[in-house]
């Protein structure tokens, strides 16, 4: 099994639950996040292999593929935090369009069994309405455009894959210990580290918040199930930014006000993004397991946890 992106916020959580269920993982990662130590929980285990490798860099790609010759991909490498997307779009293009093409250029080599593909909701027309798998495309920024491309490729380009079931699995607000971009729940946990007043974005935004654990267990459903196609991966619930941020308070049991930042105003913005996950309850019939308020009590336990093993660390 392959993983790309697999020190990320996503990658990690996949790796775990591929081990726990017997598969040897190939784990993959450039470190531009900045999170490879992420992996070291693996360092003892013989049956996880640590690549630090771009998925840019085309020839060692396919070299890695040829010797390894996976079951399955799980294709999560991408630039994907928004404002790092607007302000770098060569960039982001160069890893989400480019480094995807790489990938399925060396599985049609040597194809898997299975490919999953992880897109966006960003991919989607503004609605307000709850989105389903067949509604209208309009992305309306680079990052968008560049997960719909690497989503035409795909498609496109399934006749080279020979017997490979390719999967695309568009995600909707990620959430969940170890993310290492400023989005919505890891700043207004760590600006309530210093104090009750927040400087943040716009609050009445509502997103679909759905925690880093479902995910990847539904991401390892889509490997299994014999369906290809596109499948939301949402909870189905939108969230207003503001009712977010009165759950951490109540978990936490702090006043929190806040006020509004222009600098975290974007220029582009929906006012709802939701998913319909129907189609996938046809596999995951359990979907989603974590209530949100759940899943922000285990990030915040998690990000005390961290902050306390990194003082330690530092004071040893």
């Amino acid at each position: 099994m392959l993983v790309t992106g697999a020190a990320g916020l996503i990658g990690v959580p996949v790796v775990r639950l591929l081990r726990a269920r017997g598969f040897r993982v190939v784990a993959v990662d450039d470190g531009s996040a900045g999170t490879l130590h992420r992996l070291d929980e693996f360092a003892d285990c013989a049956e996880v292999q640590r690549h630090v490798l771009d998925v840019r860099q085309r020839s060692e790609l396919l070299q890695l593929v040829a010797a390894e010759r996976p079951w399955a991909v799980v294709h999560l490498a991408a630039q994907h935090f928004i404002p790092a997307c607007d302000s770098a779009p060569a960039e982001t293009l160069a890893i989400n369009v480019l480094g995807t093409q790489h990938v399925l250029d060396a599985c049609a080599v040597h194809p898997p069994q299975r490919l999953v593909f992880t897109s966006t909701a960003d991919v989607y027309a503004a609605s307000e309405s709850p989105h389903h798998e067949d509604d209208p495309v309009g992305p309306q920024g680079v990052y968008g455009w560049s997960k719909l491309f690497g989503e035409r490729l795909l498609q496109d380009q399934a006749h080279r894959l020979g017997h490979c079931t390719a999967v695309i699995a568009r995600l909707f607000n990620v959430y969940g210990p170890g993310d290492p971009h400023p989005h919505l729940l890891p700043e207004v946990l760590q600006q309530a580290r210093h104090g009750q007043t927040l400087d943040l974005g716009d609050l009445n935004a509502a997103r679909d918040f759905v925690y880093v654990d479902d995910v990847a267990e539904a991401l390892l459903a889509l490997l299994r199930t014999p369906c290809a196609g596109v499948f939301n991966i949402g909870a189905g619930v939108p969230v207003a930014g503001r009712e977010l941020v009165e759950l951490v308070g109540s978990l936490t049991r702090r006043h929190l006000e806040t006020r509004v930042d222009p600098d975290r105003l974007r220029h582009r913005s929906r006012p709802v993004s939701c998913a319909n996950p129907e189609r996938l309850r046809q596999i995951v019939p359990w979907w989603p397991h974590t209530p949100l308020r759940e899943g922000i009590r285990r990030t915040i336990a998690a990000d005390l946890l961290a902050r306390v093993d990194e003082s330690e660390g530092k004071a040893s």
